[in-house]
């Protein structure tokens, strides 16, 4: 059997004549919908509120279980101590029975030193349909135990015997269950009639009006709508339903409104159409004038095109020019014969010259190999690289080429010196990071210093970092005074250094567009330890080029590695 219809309607269109009805089910209507969905929110709302609170009831008693045994014991500690001195068994069975009247206590038993019972009390435990849950749940509280110890006139203590206290954990678990029970029927009632009276509420307020307002606009004829505007509900001036009538109204006013301007509304049609014709044509001749100005444009354009492609290519031949003039400045790799056994440099600006710069070269059984990462790229980079390479090359002769941490030192003078950032009135602010590395071949040993660039050694299979000073060369703020810090080593036989700039771990990639990082840098080097450099760089270059993927490269890179001859050698 069908339910009954809760309102019918008249089909807007159908004409005062043609009455069609329409039906909407119990189970279709709105007031159906909202307790429906109230009751869904609120028993859900109901039973989480109700378990967080169960959750808590459980922690809480939990550990008030834990406190109150604790207590208890701690109470009758200091009889449970006499009796166990005393060997009574009297004031045993006090203690015991004491404990015992907890009707949570299963069994509690207080013994002697000996091992034994002076007093034992034990209860049936309580039954539960859960016991594995109960043992779950308060296996943890259950046992409870304290040593019974005499303390002696020099300060020690003895030990007189024990006290040992089981509690039921069904009948903990039945009792926990009796308070959860009635929190959730409590929490059940109260959505259930939360529910109730927001559907009153939503059916007085909102189905009832809305099943009038439906009514009315049923009856409507379209021939005439603006002769059966929408009785308001009364209370409902300012709220939605207000604001539906409201527009239902100006809908229909609005429709009798069109339909009597229609017919002058196709009149002016036809006059604008008239009108967008004569638009159309002197629009074309106004394009035909502009098409001539935007060729004579056009024109100029291409010739200034030319000009600019020219510009271009002189400027392009003036950087392939400085690219040659940067790469002789660079040493040859055959520079440290006699030094080092194997050697691997990777040089690559971002452009077709760049910022980085490294040098090379020997002083009879001793080697300087340096890396230096200057401010920028591209030209201003190549331009400190000149600026760097003239100010390392006057230390070299200068100054020695012993110590890297004095090298560092002159050089930071040289460079702010030579860019005139020395002075308050400096108009600049550039500089350097470098990294320094002298081998002592007679000694076996090299010797670094960094500034803000650090050294990987490669030695008894494992890989270490040793960090440079956190301070850069040449700035305006780096002081002329400042000294760096040299590191000696013993070079072992097969041991590996590497140099490089932030380009090679600053490269952006991988899944999360990450930087590629000294972490992963130093485990592409740990697994490849005992591989010649050039192979170890040529792994790692392509490592770095998977890593990018479809990403630009944002910096120059630089990666120096290198093996020292042994002193046997």
């Amino acid at each position: 059997m069908e339910p009954a219809p809760l309102f019918q309607s008249r089909i807007p269109g159908a004409g005062p004549r043609s009455p069609q009805t329409t039906q909407v089910r119990m189970l279709d209507g709105l007031s159906f919908k909202q307790a429906f969905a109230t009751l869904i929110i609120a028993l859900t709302v109901g039973l989480l509120t109700s378990a967080y609170e169960l959750q808590n009831d459980y922690r809480n008693m939990h550990e008030q279980v834990r406190h109150d045994m604790a207590a208890d014991l701690n109470l009758v500690r200091g009889l449970a101590v006499e009796a166990a001195y005393q060997l009574s068994a009297e004031l045993a069975g006090e203690v015991v029975g004491g404990l015992h009247q907890n009707p949570m206590v299963l069994e509690v038993t207080l013994t002697d030193n000996y091992g034994g019972e002076l007093g034992k009390e034990k209860r049936a435990a309580v039954s539960t349909p859960f016991p594995a849950l109960a043992e779950r749940l308060f296996g943890d509280v259950a046992a409870h135990a304290r040593a019974l110890e005499t303390r002696n006139p020099n300060g020690s203590s003895t030990s007189v015997g024990s006290l040992e206290l089981h509690l039921d954990s069904a009948g903990l678990l039945n009792a926990w269950l009796s308070r959860a029970a009635a929190a959730v029927w409590s929490g059940v009632a109260r959505a259930v009639l939360v529910c109730a009276l927001v559907v009153a509420v939503f059916y007085i307020l909102i189905t009832k009006p809305l099943l009038r307002i439906t009514a009315a606009i049923g009856r409507v004829d379209t021939t005439h709508p603006g002769a059966f505007l929408i009785d308001l509900p009364r209370g409902h001036q300012r709220d939605e339903l207000g604001l539906l009538v409201g527009t239902v109204n100006g809908m229909l006013g609005e429709s009798q409104h069109g339909l009597d301007d229609r017919d002058s509304a196709q009149n002016e049609l036809a006059a604008l159409a008239r009108d967008l014709e004569r638009r159309v044509a002197e629009r074309t001749h106004e394009l035909a004038r502009e098409k001539e100005g935007v060729e004579r444009a056009l024109a100029q354009l291409n010739l200034a095109n030319t000009e600019l492609e020219k510009a271009n290519r002189d400027i392009n031949d003036g950087i392939r020019y400085a690219s040659r003039i940067q790469t002789a400045l660079l040493p040859d790799q055959g520079a440290l014969s006699g030094v080092v056994d194997e050697l691997a440099v990777g040089w690559q600006p971002l452009d077709m010259v760049g910022g980085d710069y490294y040098w090379a070269g020997s002083f009879d059984s001793m080697g300087v190999i340096a890396v230096m990462d200057c401010t920028g790229h591209g030209v201003p980079g190549a331009f400190m690289t000149a600026v760097v390479a003239s100010s390392f090359s006057r230390i070299l002769h200068h100054h020695g080429h012993e110590d890297p941490a004095e090298m560092l030192t002159q050089l930071n003078r040289l460079v702010k010196t030579a860019l005139r950032q020395d002075r308050d009135s400096a108009v600049s602010n550039d500089g350097l990071d470098a990294a320094i590395c002298v081998i002592d071949r007679a000694k076996a040993t090299l010797t670094f210093a960094g500034a803000n660039l650090p050294l990987l050694v490669a030695e008894n299979g494992g890989l270490r970092q040793v960090r440079g000073d956190r301070m850069s060369l040449g700035y305006l703020d780096s002081p002329e005074d400042y000294r760096f810090s040299a590191h000696s080593m013993s070079i072992t036989p097969g041991s590996a250094f590497y140099l490089y700039t932030d380009g090679v771990t600053d490269q952006v990639g991988g899944d999360n567009n990450r930087l590629f990082g000294r972490r992963r840098l130093q485990e592409v080097l740990a697994e490849m330890g005992t591989r010649p450099v050039t192979e170890q760089m040529d792994a790692l270059f392509q490592q770095l080029s998977q890593w990018r993927g479809e990403q630009r490269r944002r910096d120059d890179m630089t990666f120096v590695a290198f093996r020292p001859l042994s002193a046997e050698a």
